[in-house]
C-alpha cells in the first residue's frame, strides 16, 4: 500500500499545471516548459529592458548574477527573472528530458530548467490567501512588515530534490543581506501558506523593503540588487 502511494503522489507531481508566470493561464506539460518559455516568455530585447526574461545554460557549482530593480515590481505578480538551464551527471534518471524544442536550442533537452522567481507582495495578501482566521491572527505581522519580496526556484517534476544557493547583493558584489540554501520546487505546487508563515517552508526566501534599501547606494533610479544562484544539485 505505501508503494502505490508513493506511485500515485509521483504520478499528480508530474501532472501538466498552469505556467508559473503572472497573467499566464497556459497548461504547461512537465516536458514542455522550457519550449513555452522560449515560446511564450523569451524577448528578444531581454538585453534592453529590465524585466524581461533571461536564458542561460549552467553547470553544478555555477555562479549567475541577476540585476533586481525592486521597486518596480508589480505588486503580487510572480515574475521569472531568468530560465537556468543546469547540466547534471545524473540527469538521465533524475527527471525527463525538454521536448520539441527549437533547433537551436535542442542542446538543452537533457537540461533542467530552472526558473529564478521573484514577486513583491504583502504580509497582508498572503495571510488573506490562507484564511481570514489566520489573517486576524497575525494582522500585527502585516501592519508591521507591509511589502515583502519573494524569491524561490521552480523547475519541472524531479525524481529527487534539487538543491540551489540563493544570496542577495549589494552592488560591490557583497552578501550583506543573506545567502540561504533552497530547494527548487515543483513547478506544479502551490505556495503552503501556513508552512511558509511559521518558517518552515524549505523553498523560499523572505525580505522586507528596509532589508533591500540597506543594500542599495543611494536612492531613486539605483534602486538595485544583484540576485546570486548556485544550483547545487542534489544533497548529497
Amino acid at each position: 500500500m505505501e508503494h502505490r502511494a508513493s506511485i500515485d503522489e509521483m504520478s499528480a507531481e508530474n501532472k501538466p499545471a498552469i505556467c508559473p508566470l503572472a497573467d499566464c493561464q497556459a497548461v504547461v506539460q512537465h516536458t514542455h516548459l522550457l519550449r513555452h518559455m522560449i515560446s511564450e516568455h523569451l524577448d528578444s530585447r531581454a538585453r534592453t529592458l529590465p524585466f524581461q526574461l533571461r536564458l542561460r545554460e549552467v553547470s553544478t557549482g555555477q555562479r549567475t548574477l541577476l540585476m533586481l530593480a525592486y521597486r518596480q515590481l508589480i505588486v503580487d505578480h510572480d515574475q521569472c527573472l531568468a530560465v537556468l538551464n543546469w547540466s547534471s551527471d545524473s540527469r538521465i534518471d533524475l527527471m525527463e528530458p525538454q521536448l520539441d524544442l527549437p533547433p537551436c536550442h535542442q542542446g538543452l533537452s537533457y537540461h533542467l530548467p530552472v526558473l529564478v522567481m521573484v514577486c513583491r507582495t504583502t504580509w497582508k495578501s498572503l495571510l488573506q490567501q490562507d484564511d481570514e482566521k489566520a489573517f486576524q491572527e497575525t494582522r500585527d505581522l502585516a501592519t508591521e512588515w507591509g511589502t515583502v519580496y519573494l524569491l524561490w526556484l521552480v523547475s519541472p517534476f524531479t525524481r529527487r530534490p534539487v538543491y540551489a544557493n540563493i544570496g542577495v547583493l549589494n552592488s560591490q558584489m557583497q552578501c550583506v543581506a543573506r545567502r540561504n540554501r533552497r530547494r527548487v520546487r515543483n513547478f506544479a505546487s502551490r505556495m503552503p501558506i501556513s508552512q511558509f508563515i511559521n518558517g518552515l517552508d524549505p523553498f523560499f526566501i523572505s525580505l522586507n523593503e528596509d532589508q533591500l534599501d540597506e543594500l542599495c547606494d543611494g536612492g531613486g533610479n539605483r534602486v538595485s540588487v544583484f540576485l546570486e544562484v548556485i544550483i547545487e544539485g542534489e544533497m548529497s
